[in-house]
């Protein structure tokens, strides 16, 4: 009985002692494991394209999906504008406007051009009459009243001819006054229309759609964000660790941890940068640090879907890599016997 009891307590001495060790595992792992083994938090991250509104505006309607993927110039949403509206209705009407003010003149300069000859030949057949006129004059032939009339004959023809000449002048100038203003607003007016395009935004790039997509009916000032695309490769920011034993080495080759799948990537760059982990990632328990960043370039972009928060380690301290290293030098020790054993045969 005693002896039962004996081994009973030291059995639980043991189970004691096992979890005394495995918790002092765990806090030296959890305070200082990043110092010897690399391990870096991360985010599948990829170039994001904002569609932001170019004026204020009602959306009217969505054409896309969450995650569906778009071409580049594919319609995403019809957004009208009043503001927009009002300003194409008063440039049509400017420019309507300058195309009957330029009729208009075109035609006077029509009639006066057409009236031009009659009045050349008035002020021509008054001026030989007047010349006659005054031949007789000299010679005490002609009536004083009727050289009169001749005078005022000819100096009317005279007038009406000057001011024929100086009004096609006038309006022809004022044509040519009129071509830029028409040519201003029809500039203006097909740039806005095709900005504008009845209100449909297209995709900037090719790509696919985030998760912020507006509601229909939302309304929206000029520079607020709709909706973000994202383009090109995945791949993933890293946040370094502050402090490590092994140096981190661009060109070095990672295992990248979803959570569901190990995707295998290498170190493309080390940037520049420093920044502060992203909320998710910050401990509770350790002080906020900036960690310098790294871009990881992972074999199979298309099997992580982006902003998945991802653990990042090296390739030969993961399991893996251990037995792969493991494998390597059993074989190159059986190697190595064969040669000797051969050697000695």
């Amino acid at each position: 009985m005693n002896d039962r009891r004996k081994q009973t307590r030291g059995n639980s001495r043991w189970v004691y002692f096992v979890l005394l060790m495995v918790l002092a595992v765990a806090v030296l792992n959890y305070v200082a494991g990043d110092y010897v083994i690399f391990r870096a938090d991360g985010v599948v991250v990829q170039n994001r394209v904002d569609v932001e509104a170019e004026y204020a505006g009602r959306l009217d309607k969505v054409f896309v999906r969450i995650g569906q993927r778009v071409e580049e110039g594919e319609p995403l949403v019809v957004y009208t504008s009043i503001e927009i509206a009002d300003r194409l209705a008063e440039l049509r009407l400017r420019l309507a406007e300058l195309r009957q003010r330029d009729i208009e003149k075109k035609e006077e300069i029509e009639v006066a051009g057409n009236l031009l000859p009659i009045a050349e030949e008035r002020a021509s057949h008054a001026e030989a009459l007047r010349a006659s006129y005054e031949q007789l004059s000299d010679k005490g032939l002609a009536a004083a009243d009727r050289m009169l009339d001749i005078l005022t004959e000819s100096n009317a023809a005279q007038e009406l001819l000057i001011r024929l000449k100086a009004r096609i002048a006038s309006e022809q100038t004022a044509v040519e006054a009129l071509k830029p203003a028409l040519e201003s607003a029809q500039l203006a007016l097909e740039r806005l229309g095709q900005h504008y395009g009845d209100g449909v935004i297209r995709a900037p790039v090719p790509g696919i759609a985030g998760s912020g997509l507006p509601a229909q009916g939302e309304v929206f000032l000029t520079g607020e964000r709709m909706l973000s695309i994202y383009t090109g490769d995945r791949y993933v920011l890293a946040y370094l660790p502050s402090r490590h034993l092994f140096p981190v080495e661009v060109g070095e080759a990672v295992v990248v941890d979803t959570g569901q799948v190990l995707i295998e990537g290498s170190i493309e760059e080390i940037l520049l940068v420093s920044d502060k982990l992203p909320e998710e990632f910050q401990n509770t328990f350790k002080p906020v640090e900036r960690s310098q960043l790294a871009r990881i370039v992972i074999r199979d972009p298309e099997g992580v879907s982006t902003n998945t928060k991802v653990q990042v380690f090296r390739r030969n301290e993961t399991v893996r890599g251990l037995s792969e290293q493991v494998s390597a030098l059993l074989t190159g020790l059986t190697d190595k016997a064969k040669s000797l054993f051969g050697g000695d045969s």
